[in-house]
This record gives C-alpha cells, sequence and structure tokens, in this order.
C-alpha cells in the first residue's frame, strides 16, 4: 500500500465513529472521496525583469481530479521534503471544471517534496477521502549562459533580431520601446526573432536570455537596438516638363498619404526634370542630396543574398548638395530633408529603372525608405 494512503487510513481507524460512518449514507464506501490523478510538476516562475536581471522564484504546481461524490468540500495538502514528517501546507477551497491547482511556492533548489491530498468534510472537521502521493524533485538552478548582444534590423513595421546561440534548448525575447520597461515579446528555439509590432518611428532595444525546460532564465544579454521605419517600393515620378501634377515627391509617414505632388507644389521636396535628355533629381527648399551610390537593392534584410548592396547610413553632411543630380539606375540616392514637423530627416532612393509611357513622357521606377526620427542617420538599422 502506498506509505501517504496506509497514514492515512491508519488515521481513520483510530476514529471508531467514523469508521461506522463508512457505512452511512453521508459517507459512503471508502473510495468515493479520494482525490484521483494527482500529479506534481516542478517550475520556475519568472517575476519581473530589472536592471539586466531576471526575479523569480522556484515552484511546484500540484493538481488533482474531484472525487467521484464530491460536493463542494474542501481539500487539504500535505507535504514533506526528505526524510522529514508531513504537514499541512495549504487548504483548497475552489476548483474548476473538476480539477483542482495548488502553487507551493515554499520550494528550495535541489530538494525532494512528497505530496497527498485529502478531502475535509467541513461539518465534522473530519477527512475522508486521501489521494494517492506524488513525488516532485526541485531542479537545481543551473548556470546559464547569456548570449551576446542581438543584432537588430530595423524594417518597415517590423524588426528582425538575430543573435549567436548558446546552446540553450529555448531562448527568451524582450523588446524595451524607449521610455518604457522591457517586455516579453516570444519564445523560439531558435537564433532569430521577428518582430511584426513594432512601430515605424519608435526606437526599441531588444535583449535575449537563455531558458530551459523549467523555465529557468539566464540574464538578458546587452541590448540590439532597432528603429522601423517606412519602406515603400515602385512610386512612378514623371518628368516636370511631361506631366507636372506627377513630377514632384514628398517622404511621408505613412501609406495613407500620397508621397506624389504636382513638381511646383511648395510642399515637394524634389521633383524630377529634363535637361539635354538626361533625367535629373532636383532638390526642392531645404532639401539636399548626395551623388548616389549603386546598390543592389533598397535595404539588404533578413534572407537577402550574401552579396547585397545597400546603404544603411546616411553620409556625411559635406556630401549633401543642393544641386541637382543626373539619375542612374541602380543607384540609391541619400536625402537630406525638411520634415512635417520642422526638423531634419533623413531619406533614401533607390531607381529600379528610367522609362517612358505611351504618351511619351519620362519616368523613373523607384524604391524609398524614410526615417521617421529627426536627425538619425540610420536608413537600415543592423547593429
Amino acid at each position: 500500500m502506498n506509505k501517504m494512503r496506509f497514514r492515512f487510513l491508519a488515521a481513520v481507524a483510530a476514529v471508531g465513529w467514523l469508521l461506522t460512518g463508512c457505512e452511512s449514507d453521508v459517507f459512503g464506501p471508502v473510495g468515493r472521496y479520494d482525490p484521483t490523478d494527482l500529479d506534481g510538476a516542478y517550475n520556475w516562475i519568472r517575476e519581473n525583469w530589472s536592471d539586466g536581471r531576471v526575479d523569480g522564484y522556484p515552484a511546484i504546481e500540484l493538481s488533482w481530479e474531484v472525487p467521484t461524490d464530491h460536493n463542494n468540500e474542501p481539500f487539504r495538502v500535505y507535504s514533506a521534503y526528505g526524510d522529514g514528517a508531513f504537514g499541512l501546507i495549504a487548504t483548497v477551497t475552489s476548483c474548476s471544471d473538476g480539477l483542482c491547482r495548488y502553487t507551493d511556492t515554499n520550494i528550495l533548489h535541489g530538494r525532494t517534496y512528497d505530496y497527498y491530498v485529502v478531502t475535509l468534510d467541513e461539518r465534522s472537521g473530519e477527512e475522508i477521502g486521501a489521494s494517492e502521493s506524488v513525488t516532485v524533485e526541485a531542479a537545481d538552478f543551473p548556470a546559464l549562459s547569456v548570449p551576446d548582444a542581438p543584432t537588430v534590423t530595423g524594417l518597415d513595421g517590423a524588426a528582425y533580431i538575430e543573435w549567436t546561440g548558446t546552446g540553450a534548448p529555448l531562448y527568451t525575447v524582450l523588446a524595451q520601446r524607449e521610455g518604457e520597461r522591457a517586455i516579453v515579446i516570444g519564445y523560439t528555439d531558435g537564433t532569430s526573432f521577428f518582430d511584426e509590432l513594432a512601430q515605424n518611428g519608435v526606437q526599441y532595444d531588444y535583449y535575449v536570455a537563455t531558458s530551459d525546460e523549467w523555465g529557468h532564465v539566464s540574464d538578458l544579454s546587452q541590448p540590439g537596438q532597432g528603429i522601423p521605419r517606412p519602406d515603400f517600393h515602385a512610386d512612378i515620378v514623371y518628368s516636370f516638363s511631361d506631366a507636372t501634377a506627377s513630377s514632384g515627391f514628398q517622404f511621408v509617414a505613412s501609406e495613407a498619404d500620397d508621397p506624389i505632388l504636382a513638381g511646383d507644389s511648395p510642399s515637394a521636396q524634389w521633383r524630377l526634370e529634363t535637361v539635354n535628355e538626361t533625367l535629373w533629381i532636383q532638390p526642392l527648399g531645404q532639401t539636399a542630396i548626395d551623388a548616389g551610390t549603386f546598390t543592389t537593392a533598397l535595404s539588404c534584410g533578413p534572407g537577402s543574398e550574401p552579396d547585397c548592396l545597400d546603404v544603411t547610413v546616411a553620409p556625411a553632411n559635406s556630401e549633401f548638395d543642393t544641386s541637382a543630380v543626373a539619375v542612374e539606375a541602380g543607384d540609391t540616392y541619400v536625402l537630406r530633408v525638411l520634415g512635417s514637423d520642422g526638423q531634419t530627416h533623413f531619406a533614401k532612393m533607390r531607381v529600379q529603372g528610367t522609362s517612358v509611357d505611351a504618351d511619351g513622357s519620362r519616368l523613373i521606377l523607384f524604391d524609398w525608405a524614410y526615417q521617421l526620427r529627426p536627425d538619425e542617420p540610420r536608413l537600415l538599422l543592423a547593429e
């Protein structure tokens, strides 16, 4: 006979009237009030993150099913560790859908604990049923390696986080929005994570911690920083002399706003012009532009070819000019513009090609990205 059940029945035998009651209509035969399927599992409960460290505590989570004749009787939970005596540690009065739960937080790592549960008759104060026992070992807290700082690529309304693996079975990923606390955004057994909830123009610090199967978590890595920004593809601007109403451009923050303007609009930041059969990008107002750099893509993000070429950061101020630059297919141009907020912003545009439409109007097809944070030169953050 199980040692816990034996102890319980021995206690019952010492109370004569209770043995007689086992044949009455009140209690019924032994077994009808026994909690069943008692199960226990060790888990480390993470509490919060602070100053790069993780606060938490060890716990053993118990669950059992109510007896056949359960009529809202409460349950008593008994526990012992090692060769120690059993002691009452809790009374559980509320269960849901026939399943009861209790979490024992008075736990030390590396110890083994025994549990059993009894049903309590509140009218008599007697214990009228007992579960089988369960033994649970509280694991030692392991020495978990702290990952290196992740590399973060700021995309359009998203961020891609990568890090070097440590051999851990699981990683916890956290994001800290500028001025706020770090929060867990996901778990993975790989070495990358895609944050599709990041907002354009907001700076995020991303942290990674290693985890194990019991929920133990290492200290946090150093942060990797990401700033998502709008990234648009296949816009068309016409030459000012061919289609004035569609020859100007203003970098915008939302797809809901149309960036194509008339080339003589006060809001246009640049326009496309034709001089001696050559297409030129003409800065307008306070806009300045660099000479352009050959690239293979607007942005070399996750999944790009190893030889992908892009522009990730604006050049020094000395490389900007307000003069027009000739359009070259495949080149990326960085522009310094005055945003709608009255502050300086950087943007980039990559010309996919030049062409003409059915009416013979000259045009360029281009992709572009706009950094929403004022004076932030990084156009594809990956560090």
